[in-house]
Formats: C-alpha cells, structure tokens, sequence
C-alpha cells in the first residue's frame, strides 16, 4: 500500500532516510523508464511529464522509477504507469519486461544517484493520462521529432533510442 498520494515508494518498501540515503549514494540504483509513445496522423507522439521534484525541477520527462526489492519488471512498470500517470500500458512489441530497448547506466545522469535506466517502448491501453500529480506539474504529447529544448536526465536520448527503432 501507498502511505499517502504524494509517496514515491510504498510504505512497506521504506527504510530509514539515513540508511537509503547512504546505500543512494554508494550503490547503482535499478530503474524503469517508460517511452510512452502513440501513432497519429502526424506521426509518433511521446507523452511527457514536467517535473516538479528535486532534481531537474522544471524539466521535460519520461515517467519511471525504481526496482522495488521482490518486484519484477513488468510489476514495476506497471506500477509506474499507474501511480504517476492514472493508466495501463502494455510493452510494445518486440520488446520484452526482459528486453528493454536500451540500457542507459550514465553515473552521471542523475546528480542524486548513480541510476541503471532500462527504457521500454509502451502504449496506453486503458486510461486518460493525469494532467498533473504528486510529481508533475503538468503532461503533454509531443512530436518525437519536435521535443521540448528542456528535457531531464538523459531522456532526450531514450526517447531517440526508441523512436529510432519503432519509426
């Protein structure tokens, strides 16, 4: 369970801030990132979020987040989609839970941490994207050809990476 809408992590997964801080700091931290994307009439679209958290406050983002200790990939993925955005996506095929697209593992991509991203394409199969949440301000399709200028992480090459292949 959620402790509260505005928690990352469920509560059972909590540890003592000092301790996760300090294993934050010294361990790579295992993560799914999520390249939501949709065909129109114009082409593929992405979905994005605006970020709100410390770090990349302001930012254009993918949604995802952490490997949780007994979760599986598609359980995290699942989760991610859900808690952040209200929806359900479903991998695009050929890609797998155990065949992301790319693995990004740049130890300086986040400055809080060293992250392992492993991106996956996903459409929506059930759901409206939240215009906003605990996370976002706000969340847009855009164009993967015209993405914003301001974008977080290493997210503007995942997003590359994905629609590289797919287009």
């Amino acid at each position: 369970m959620v402790k509260s809408a505005d928690s990352v992590v469920p509560e059972s997964s909590f540890i003592p801030k000092e301790l996760f801080d300090r294993i934050q700091k010294v361990i790579p931290i295992v993560c799914v990132d999520l390249v939501i994307l949709r065909r129109t009439v114009t082409g593929i679209e992405v979905l994005l979020i605006r970020r709100k958290l410390v770090t990349e406050v302001g930012k254009w983002c993918n949604i995802g987040g952490r490997l949780l200790k007994g979760e599986r990939l598609t359980a995290a993925i699942n989760r991610q989609a859900k808690r952040e955005l209200g929806i359900s996506v479903v991998i695009i095929p050929p890609w797998g839970a155990n065949n992301p697209v790319r693995v990004f593992d740049d130890p300086e991509a986040d400055p809080q941490k060293h992250s392992v991203a492993m991106v996956y394409p996903v459409t929506i199969i059930a759901g409206r994207p939240a215009d906003s949440g605990p996370e976002f301000s706000e969340s847009k399709w855009f164009l993967a050809k015209k993405l914003p200028k301001t974008m977080g992480f290493n997210h503007r090459e995942e997003v590359q990476a994905v629609t590289g292949i797919i287009s």
